[in-house]
């Protein structure tokens, strides 16, 4: 951790760096190493910036300091309650904890760490192959959607498919992206497909969310989707088609709370 650099980002945009070279007594006494835990460094704000939305992050990760109780919204710690982003049923801090005290598989604390922080994340249906073992069929597409989206909502779901003839099709307000409640949702297909994603982009500006790019977006990284893998996306992350959209088109997956459809249709019935 020492003379490790720090950076401090309101949205994308970095707005300071530095170093962790402060002694800390209170770290010290805490056992976090030898208590060099702190940083200062000066913060080049724009006029309309607002400090509550500064956010200080280690240089070449993904981990982020941030004070207990905070929220984590956009670039802006003033939008409205209805624009902050879900990032399921557990924080962050909770799947690090989970995953410290072997609660999570690696592929789970995988799956819940990149579709929080990146926005995306590959899963491979292919088992894994073991020396003298008999070679094991891929898993279904709604099986691993089933299981993992439901460790995002840490309840039980009901998943749905919806066909898409192209990416394009992923756009707007009807979205097959946004048909069920949660707001990760997997894409497949009988055909290997790419995209390339804005990574974080749905923890950013609100009109820079949920598009279908016509030009790759700069820094974007590329995911891809097929017969033997799903790419689970944050319906709030951009992203440009990087190769044709399949033939075959794509198969959507979404999922909706158990407990909310089945109140649903016992209201219908009354």
């Amino acid at each position: 951790m020492r003379e490790s650099e720090v950076l401090a980002f309101i949205g994308a945009r970095c707005v300071g760096a530095g170093r962790v070279d402060r002694f800390r007594q209170d770290l010290y006494e805490a056992g976090l190493g030898d208590g060099y835990c702190g940083f200062d460094f000066p913060l080049n704000l724009a006029d309309d910036d607002k400090l509550g939305g500064v956010v200080v992050r280690l240089a070449g990760s993904d981990a982020s300091l941030i004070q207990a109780g905070t929220r984590l919204l956009g670039p802006q710690d003033d939008i409205e309650a209805s624009d902050a982003i879900d990032l399921g049923a557990l924080a962050p801090a909770t799947v690090a904890w989970m995953h410290d005290r072997g609660m999570l598989e690696q592929h789970e604390y995988d799956f819940l760490r990149a579709v929080q922080a990146l926005g995306a994340y590959e899963r491979g249906l292919r088992p894994a192959r073991r020396p003298g073992a008999e070679i094991q069929p891929p898993a279904k597409p709604e099986q691993v959607v089933q299981a993992l989206l439901g460790l995002y909502a840490m309840t039980d779901v009901i998943v749905a498919s919806q066909r898409a003839a192209t990416l394009s099709d992923l756009a707007g307000a009807d979205s097959p992206l946004r048909a069920g409640e949660l707001s990760v949702a997997a894409i497949w297909s009988e055909e290997r497909g790419r995209i390339t994603l804005d990574e974080r982009s749905h923890l950013g500006a609100p009109d820079g969310r949920g598009q279908v790019l016509a030009q790759p977006p700069l820094g974007g990284i590329d995911y891809n989707y097929g017969p033997d893998r799903l790419l689970f996306l944050h319906r709030e992350c951009s992203f440009a088609p990087a190769s044709h959209s399949p033939v075959s088109g794509l198969l959507v997956f979404t999922a909706s709370l158990r407990a909310a459809s089945q109140t649903a249709s016992r209201t219908r019935a009354a």
